[in-house]
């Protein structure tokens, strides 16, 4: 085993004797100096490791020397991130308390224990009973400072459990875990990276031994993912249905059974793939915040409690009353009734008073006692015109409604619910204030039978999660007055009697759910050596902007590759590689600035900068990070591959698999509507290019400007060649798959190339509402009522403010994608500028130089008749190559030093052809050949010679170089 180099800044401060160490200085080492990494562990002590900072350096050569750094460059970046450090502990089995919590707990205390704040703490308050939150300030003894070599605590084997767990979950060779003690237990609080100066005498005498130890062992590996458990709540919400001492509970109990618990806000959606199961505990209804988790989180495939179904059934009283009738329960005698009723005609059938309620009231809100007819007549025509009908029912006093909680179909609580004094329901609000009855919690095996019988049988009616049903117990038996998709469940009240079993049974719950066939409880993990280091951030995520970007300021990429195997067939395993990379079953994933996500089917991966940069050298550094990451994951757990180009050679489109783990709706109504076993849509990789619009005028010239260069982008960007093997006798084919995908919509998509645009305010009215009323014409298809339907060759994302420049193939590399971008940029800002000076380009001109272009390339004759000052023929025709030209001299002026490398390439491309004109000239002879012989091995050297050239391309991916063959 190499002897472990370690790295710092001064080597005098670090005496070595007697240990295996080598010992380098930062600057020694970043000259390269004369220290053989290769094989060994090296050590990075250097004290400035910030991005792009000296010891960031370190780390990121010891890697390409083919040493193994500690940290890894990537983990460096991510140290600054909180709550991606959180979860790692969590996963690892820390017990982390965290700074929502320790907000939380500052919070309760500057309410009931205000004096504690004034002692202006700076560690954590805790709390000795759950069920009786008082925060209080630590002791001296209930904290703890543990300085982790390695893995290894310094000053003794103290805490040398939770180093070692805090270590695996993030190796950096020194920081500092500070914990605190309650109730019986240690929690981490902090975990900071730790400098040598921080350090004292003994300390550092100490701390040679325990590097060495590290040239010996392995960074440890990641634990199996603990899956996660979402809760929806909102604590500034007098709705919600749990308190924050509830949750508490909840999470104690889940933490003991290994599942983690993580509050979100209802502005966090964004978060709720980062899980595995969601647990609703705010309003729902379908005009509710929580309904958007709900159905998220069922097209994501996890477990919901509440379920979008159980949403819909107990949410209006219509429905639920006539379910609960077809199934023969029993409930208070009871009419739907609308305009034409009459109180007469209520009482005489149910007696006076009546009971009224709006469908989809909650809360006991909308709910009359309703006893005369004047009552009846100021009461009841509001709320006919709130909705067209209403619920009526018997008046049935009792003193208490029994509230059963019935999860899949067993009981796991039973309360009382007694009427607030003086009033016939149990909540009572008067002069703006609101009153409740008692909450009485009573034990299973002392409620009614009949009870829970008819309360099992109402819920199993409704669905298999968490429901709380309201029942009076009267004289001729039970009657199920309501059943609630989201009961209240809150320490002290209903789980006074049943206490922790609840909480278990609902955990127990999730987990079984989340069990994958084999059996084995929890997510999916991998295993896979250094994970976490793939996991790490991409670059630093800036702050939100309060003002808008103004336009061509930023560029965002996306690309999309196909999966394959070694022999380059796809693999349908993007739905493994983001939960691997998101440590859960996901459909993105987000690592700082570089994002991961699902395509429409299972072999394919979109990659993308989630931040745009001014900077095209910096959005290229993070996609190829993102990349190389991609592919060493790929490589670890598949033996697979990314694959670059428009299309993938040979792929049969009718054996894809459509992704079905998210956007299931979006999906399968396209599955309903168009043929997606076809290359249009199962074989098609664009790049699409974002730019910001700045303001309507700017918007406008914008898209003006990307109508004049769509035509002739695909003479620049074309890499699809080859269709099933074959050559099509076109250059681009995913253009012209891509005019025949959306053939049945033909507003969703045009002729590709956008239309002239005078005002931005006019896009909504001439493209997206003729899109728009063209869905409107298909049963069932308001799924697709989005601007993501528009399929054009360039369009604008009101959304995000930007316009999406989507014409382009993908490349062999990225660099050669993001030249493909700054061109066109900065073709696109100067066409905008110089719009007025433009011959006009009529519509059917442009469409048909696409269609030429896509077929002929850069030899393509075309109009273009905006591109003054050209050679052309007797008919007016010029080249696609022509046109490019003329643009690229008009935009290669002062180009900043970082995109020379762009303007280079762009002008070689320009010069020679596009990547598939290149590889045409290869390929081209070999299929004349294959055709004038009667002879397979002339079709065999075609296939092999086709082969060789993508896996050419898939290494060059990876090594992000333009392929050599362009220059042939």
């Amino acid at each position: 085993m190499s002897v472990p180099v370690v790295v710092l800044d001064d080597p005098a401060s670090l005496p070595v004797h007697g240990v295996e160490l080598r010992v380098c200085s930062t600057a020694d080492f970043l000259r390269g100096g004369d220290v053989a990494v290769a094989g060994a562990r090296v050590i990075n002590l250097a004290a400035a490791c910030g991005y792009l900072e000296a010891g960031w350096y370190v780390s990121l050569l010891a890697e390409a020397r083919g040493g193994r750094p500690l940290p890894e460059a990537a983990l460096l970046e991510q140290s600054r991130d909180r709550r991606s450090k959180e979860r790692a502990l969590r996963e690892q089995g820390v017990d982390v308390l965290d700074a929502e919590e320790v907000a939380a707990r500052s919070r309760l205390a500057a309410q009931r224990s205000p004096e504690v704040l004034g002692t202006g703490l700076t560690v954590p308050l805790v709390i000795d009973d759950p069920d009786e939150p008082q925060p209080r300030a630590p002791g001296a003894h209930e904290l703890a400072a543990v300085r982790i070599v390695a893995g290894s605590p310094l000053g003794g084997r103290a805490h040398a459990a939770t180093a070692q767990r805090c270590f695996a979950a993030w190796p950096l060779p020194l920081m500092e875990a500070l914990l605190v003690r309650e109730a019986g237990r240690w929690r981490v609080f902090s975990l900071q990276p730790l400098r040598l100066a921080e350090l004292d005498a003994g300390e550092r005498a100490e701390l040679p031994a325990l590097l060495a130890r590290t040239g010996t062992r392995p960074t440890p590996e990641a634990a199996p993912t603990m899956p996660s458990l979402a809760v929806l709540w909102d604590g500034s919400d007098p709705g919600t249905a749990s308190s924050a001492e509830t949750l508490d509970r909840l999470a104690r109990v889940a933490a003991d059974h290994g599942l983690r618990v993580e509050r979100l806000h209802p502005s966090d959606l964004h978060l709720l793939s980062d899980h595995d199961a969601l647990f609703i505990r705010t309003v729902t209804g379908v005009d509710q915040p929580a309904w958007a988790w709900a159905t998220r989180a069922e097209a994501l495939g996890m477990p919901v409690i509440d379920h979008p179904d159980a949403i819909v059934r107990c949410g209006n009283k219509v429905y639920l009353h006539e379910l609960l009738q077809r199934a023969g329960i029993a409930t208070p005698p009871t009419r739907v009734f609308g305009q034409e009723s009459s109180f007469a005609d209520l009482t005489a059938a149910l007696g006076a008073p009546v009971v009224v309620k709006v469908p989809d009231g909650s809360f006991s809100t909308a709910v009359f006692c309703i006893a005369s007819a004047e009552d009846f007549a100021a009461r009841v025509p509001p709320l006919l015109e709130r909705s067209p009908l209403l619920v009526a029912q018997a008046f049935l006093p009792t003193a208490y409604d029994w509230r059963v909680g019935v999860l899949d179909g067993r009981v796991v609580w039973v309360a009382r619910y007694h009427m607030v004094p003086g009033h016939w329901q149990i909540r009572d609000a008067k002069g703006g204030q609101v009153r409740f009855g008692r909450v009485e919690a009573v034990a299973r095996a002392q409620a009614p039978k009949a009870v829970l019988q008819i309360a099992v049988a109402a819920a199993r009616r409704i669905g298999r999660g968490l429901l709380g049903v309201d029942i009076k117990d009267t004289d001729t038996g039970p009657v199920i007055i309501e059943v609630n998709d989201n009961p209240n469940l809150d320490t002290g009240y209903e789980d006074g009697i049943e206490g922790d079993q609840i909480y278990a049974a609902l955990v127990r719950w999730f987990l079984r759910e989340l069990r994958p066939a084999d059996g084995a409880p929890g997510a999916p993990a991998s295993r896979a050596p250094g994970l976490v280091g793939l996991r790490a951030p991409i670059g630093r995520v800036p702050a939100p902007r309060s003002t808008p970007y103004g336009a061509y300021q930023v560029v965002g990429l996306e690309l999309e590759y196909p999966i394959v195997d070694r022999d380059l067939n796809v693999m349908p395993v993007a739905e493994s590689v983001l939960a691997s990379l998101g440590g859960r079953p996901c459909s993105d994933v987000a690592l700082g600035r570089f994002g991961v996500s699902n395509e429409l089917v299972d072999h394919v991966l979109e990659v993308k900068n989630i931040v745009p940069h001014s900077s095209l050298a910096r959005a290229e550094a993070e996609l190829v990070e993102g990349v190389r990451r991609l592919g060493v994951l790929l490589d670890q757990e598949h033996r697979a591959r990314l694959l670059p180009g428009g299309m993938h050679p040979w792929l049969d489109p009718r054996g894809a698999r459509v992704w079905k783990r998210s956007n299931r709706r979006i999906y399968e109504t396209y599955a309903r509507l168009f043929d997606l076993k076809t290359h249009g849509w199962a074989n098609v990789h664009a790049v699409h290019v974002n730019l910001p619009l700045g303001t309507a005028d700017e918007a406008a010239a914008m898209m003006n400007a990307a109508r004049l260069l769509v035509p002739y982008l695909p003479a620049l960007a074309a890499s699809s060649p080859l269709v099933e093997g074959e050559l099509t006798g076109r250059v681009d084919n995913r253009v012209a798959w891509l005019l025949e995908h959306q053939a049945r919509l033909p507003e969703s998509m045009g002729r590709l190339v956008p239309e002239p645009l005078g005002r931005l305010a006019d896009y909504k009215r001439e493209v997206l509402a003729p899109m728009y009323a063209a869905v409107d014409r298909i049963p069932g298809a308001d799924a697709l009522r989005a601007e993501f339907l528009n399929a054009r060759g360039a369009v604008i994302k009101a959304s995000r403010n930007s316009m999406e420049v989507r014409i382009l193939d993908v490349q062999e590399c990225v660099r050669a994608d993001v030249a493909v971008a700054w061109f066109v940029r900065r073709a696109l800002r100067w066409l905008a500028r110089h719009l007025d000076d433009l011959p006009a380009a009529p519509q059917w001109m442009l469409e048909d130089d696409l269609l030429a272009v896509s077929r002929h390339g850069g030899a393509a004759r075309v109009h273009a008749p905006f591109a003054s000052g050209v050679s052309r023929d007797a008919a007016g025709l010029t080249s696609g190559r022509e046109v490019l030209a003329w643009v690229l001299e008009r935009i290669a002026g002062r180009v900043a030093a970082d995109e020379r490398v762009y303007a280079e390439l762009c002008a070689g491309i320009v010069a020679r052809g596009s990547l598939s004109e290149a590889i045409l000239r290869k390929l081209g002879p070999l299929a004349d050949a294959a055709d004038a012989a009667d002879d397979p091995s002339a079709g065999r050297a075609f296939t092999e010679a086709a082969r060789t050239i993508w896996i050419q391309l898939a290494d060059c991916l990876l090594e992000n170089r333009p392929w050599s063959g362009r220059d042939d």
